[in-house]
């Protein structure tokens, strides 16, 4: 996933320079004539509540996916009051500003994926950040392809450098969902260089140990980084997990908030022998990693009902909440799908 453009849109001119980007992204994308018209109704009300409810006080993103299918997304992320009752809200004729009241309600219809969020000020409590933040996903079609996992990620290197030391490369499959989470040491050139020269790196038999050891062979001669490989089996309800050094890793389930620890160390360089952690991963279940890119200080009252939401805006909010600004920066977050659920017997 890649960051393309991100700019506020204050005003006439703000939204006019947003959409003429988003037409060249999605014509770029190979996008058919009606989606691209969808694309930019769902940015023109996202802009629109911006400008209504913050004040024009945010930004709003565009993202390229490419996996686990290629699809373009939109995120719109704002410092404003907050919607106090997001269900009311989201239904069409609702409206606080005198207008028709069909923005929500037409992000939601117009988009192949939608996930809506707010803090609103006075219930703000523990949480950093009010306002909204608002997420509209596009496929080239109509039918979505079915993987036993939802997942989200945000990956932004220091400053937007063309460098990023962080690296997530993910593998949805049959039955399984394997990845290996990434941070080369330091940022910058150097640092994206360890990251890029390991190439395809996942398998689909190699045990999650066994691949960080490989990696950690591979490795020797650079600067090294930290990393984790992670798995989760849909069949049996298992999350396995092995990694070296500092990297962050929770598991959030049935309301509490279990953290991983990994061995000291750094991979291609002296560590200790990584242990590998299984974990049952029940229907309900949310699995978080990342880079020291995200603060620590993180709690399910950070923000409130969030994990229960689609994986992507879970990463994005994180990302823009919670992360660190003097550093690489980056997020994995996978849940069952609902709609795979019986198949699995959840």
């Amino acid at each position: 996933m890649k960051l393309l453009i991100e700019q506020g849109a204050k005003g006439d001119s703000g939204l006019v320079s947003l959409r003429s980007k988003l037409r060249a992204v999605s014509r770029r994308m190979g996008f058919k004539d009606i989606k691209r018209e969808h694309m930019e109704l769902v940015c023109n009300e996202m802009v629109t509540n911006q400008n209504k409810y913050a004040e024009g006080n945010g930004l709003v993103q565009i993202w390229e996916v490419t996996h686990p299918r290629p699809a373009l997304d939109l995120f719109a992320f704002d410092y404003g009051k907050g919607i106090p009752n997001l269900k009311v809200a989201m239904q069409d004729g609702y409206t606080t500003a005198g207008t028709m009241g069909k923005g929500l309600g037409a992000i939601k219809r117009l988009s192949s994926e939608s996930e809506i969020y707010s803090i609103p000020l006075e219930q703000m409590h523990d949480s950093p950040w009010h306002g909204t933040a608002v997420w509209a996903r596009f496929y080239h079609n109509g039918s979505e392809l079915s993987f036993p996992h939802e997942i989200g990620v945000y990956s932004r290197a220091y400053q937007d450098n063309s460098y990023n030391g962080d690296r997530i490369e993910a593998r949805c499959g049959k039955n399984k969902t394997r990845w290996l989470h990434m941070d080369g040491l330091g940022h910058g050139r150097e640092a994206a260089e360890v990251v890029d020269g390991i190439g395809d790196f996942l398998d689909e038999e190699t045990p999650v140990d066994g691949l960080i050891q490989r990696l950690s062979t591979q490795l020797q001669g650079t600067r090294g980084a930290v990393a984790m490989v992670c798995e989760i089996d849909a069949g049996n309800q298992t999350f396995k997990i092995c990694g070296v050094g500092d990297m962050i890793a929770y598991l959030i389930a049935n309301g509490e908030k279990k953290a991983i620890s990994f061995s000291p160390g750094v991979l291609g360089h002296a560590h200790r022998t990584p242990e590998t952690f299984t974990l049952p991963f029940s229907s309900q279940a949310l699995a978080i990693t990342a880079s020291d890119g995200l603060r620590r200080s993180m709690t399910l009252r950070t923000l409130p009902e969030l994990w229960r939401l689609h994986p992507q805006l879970i990463a994005l909010v994180l990302g823009q909440v919670i992360g660190r600004l003097n550093d690489d920066r980056s997020v994995f977050t996978i849940r069952v799908n609902p709609n795979t659920r019986k198949s699995h017997g959840s």
